[in-house]
């Protein structure tokens, strides 16, 4: 428990960290497994698409993934959530915020 703190104290500031620049970590846990986070951004003409991907994947090789994409413009924010379970089970969600005058 305490590499898997280890591992998510490490992971976790790269959603935080500098913008428009692409970014990744990966750390092995002690028993094999790896957590992986990918980030990238485009910013440019007012808008922005920022990308990040999480994986999970044991020692026994069983790996599960996150994906959120993130789209802001002048007129609001669509955020998209997805992802794949160990056992390939799969899900997804959209929010949109709307901004308006």
């Amino acid at each position: 428990m305490k590499n898997v703190k280890l591992a998510l104290a490490l992971i976790l500031p790269l959603g935080l960290a500098m913008p428009a620049a692409a970014q990744n970590v990966t750390v092995t846990t002690d028993n094999g497994g790896t957590m992986s986070k990918d980030r990238d951004c485009i910013r440019g003409n007012g808008a922005s698409n920022c990308e990040t991907t999480t994986t999970a994947t044991t020692a026994n090789g069983q790996s599960a993934t996150k994906n959120r994409l993130r789209t802001t413009d002048a007129g609001g924010t669509t955020t998209t959530v997805s992802g794949q379970g160990p056992n390939g089970q799969s899900g997804s969600k959209t929010r949109k915020i709307t901004v308006s005058n």
